[in-house]
């Protein structure tokens, strides 16, 4: 061991749907427990969240929503940059000893458009996605 760390990927939530947004709260994303739970994302742990409908990036913290409930919501700061109906990405970082790095696999959750759970496993690279967009 060499003793340098890595940041890697340790999971996300895939093209979660926004279903509300809250500037007057304090800040967060609220999450639906079970999506937590699948992720192996903890409450206020630290998540990016990276918005596909507009492009914005951002940092803050996974908050437990409602048991049962599908709803992802912005808050604070965060609702300025992501709207009910947006699409995004939620993810959470690890860090791992370097030795580590070649066997680590994250854990990918995707969901449909009630963010209900429809799969786990890995990603397609882009240029071999058959819907892929061309031309950029």
């Amino acid at each position: 061991m060499n003793g340098k760390y890595r940041k890697l990927l340790a999971a996300k939530i895939h093209r979660a749907t926004v279903t509300a947004a809250d500037v007057d709260y304090e800040g967060s994303v609220t999450i639906p427990p079970e999506l937590l739970e699948a992720a192996c994302i903890h409450p206020y742990e630290s998540i990016h969240v990276w918005n596909t409908t507009r492009g914005t990036r951002l940092e803050t913290y996974a908050i437990a929503g409602l048991k049962g409930s599908n709803d992802i919501c912005a808050n604070g700061a965060a609702a300025h940059l992501i709207r009910p109906g947006d699409k995004v990405i939620l993810a959470a970082y690890t860090m791992m000893p370097e030795d580590d790095v070649q066997s680590h696999r994250p854990l990918l959750i995707f969901v449909n458009e009630a963010n209900r759970v429809v799969r786990s496993g890995p990603e397609v690279p882009g240029p071999q996605r058959r819907n892929a967009t061309k031309g950029y």
